[in-house]
């Protein structure tokens, strides 16, 4: 366990997985590249594997792609967070992704307010 593990309060949780033997050699080749026990390796790469392939992307690329997908700031906002259930985003930095697509020529992005518009509309149709 590292000791950031121990001193940011995480909760952490013991798990038993069987590997195959070349799998189990890899980890062994990435916990000595990384100067870590087998523990550590494992975490670092379940890490990498949810935050560049599962969970893909950043905050704000998920804010830019539910903008640009034509939602309104509560929906960009509600997707962020089920995307990313920590992070702290608020309805001020979507309103800030939304002016920087804005600003940007080559976005189309409508306001906030032609957004919930278009819903609206949508929704009584």
């Amino acid at each position: 366990m590292n000791q950031s593990d121990v001193s940011s309060g995480k909760m952490m949780r013991r798990i038993s997985v069987s590997l195959r033997e070349d799998q189990y050699l890899g980890l062994e080749e990435v916990a000595e590249d990384m100067g870590v026990n087998l523990s550590d390796a494992a975490r670092e790469a379940i890490n990498a594997f949810l935050l560049r392939q599962h969970w893909g992307g950043t905050i704000g690329q998920a804010a830019d792609d539910a903008i640009k997908q034509g939602l309104t700031n509560r929906e960009a906002l509600d997707f962020v967070k089920l995307k990313f259930p920590q992070a702290a985003t608020t309805l001020e930095s979507i309103a800030w992704y939304r002016s920087q697509l804005r600003k940007s020529e080559s976005a189309n992005v409508p306001t906030d307010r032609e957004a919930r518009a278009k819903k609206q509309s949508d929704d009584s149709a």
